[in-house]
């Protein structure tokens, strides 16, 4: 398709699933992370209102699944849609995170396809460097 965004970045960390899981499965905190986010906040029809870092306004749902280990953000609209999911698994020294986008860009942000999807990929790997730090500062403190 003409506006898809899709691709995966993972990345290894010594912190365990279970820190992990943690510290994204509070939507909350999820703009400490993802800087593309500004404010999220409840909406009708247990739906969340998210302002991003650029000029625009989605509505979200977010869930997550402790026990299979991943969260997934389903954007409803905006100035994309479709969804952004986290996958956790145990890679024998800690865990392996795995974001994977599969959006499509509204129609005016189309020309701008190749910038937006090297800026998520961008901001993806900062946001699990921030991730990996909070779970691993989390193992510290409990050892």
């Amino acid at each position: 398709m003409i506006g898809a965004v899709k691709f995966t970045v993972s990345a290894e960390t010594t912190a365990s699933s279970e820190d992990v899981i943690d510290v994204i499965s509070q939507w909350k905190s999820l703009p400490d992370y993802w800087h593309g986010m500004r404010e999220i906040s409840p909406s009708r029809g247990g739906m969340l209102k998210v302002r991003f870092a650029f000029p625009g306004e989605g509505k979200m749902s977010y869930f997550c699944d402790q026990e299979s280990m991943y969260c997934t953000e389903n954007y409803h609209s905006g100035p994309f849609t479709g969804f952004k999911r986290i996958e956790i698994s145990e890679n024998g020294n800690g865990s392996t995170i795995t974001v994977k986008w599969d959006v499509h860009l509204s129609l005016k942000l189309i020309i701008l396809k190749r910038f937006i999807t090297s800026h998520f990929q961008q901001g993806t790997e900062n946001a699990l460097s921030r991730i990996i730090s909070e779970a691993e500062s989390r193992v510290k403190v409990t050892q």
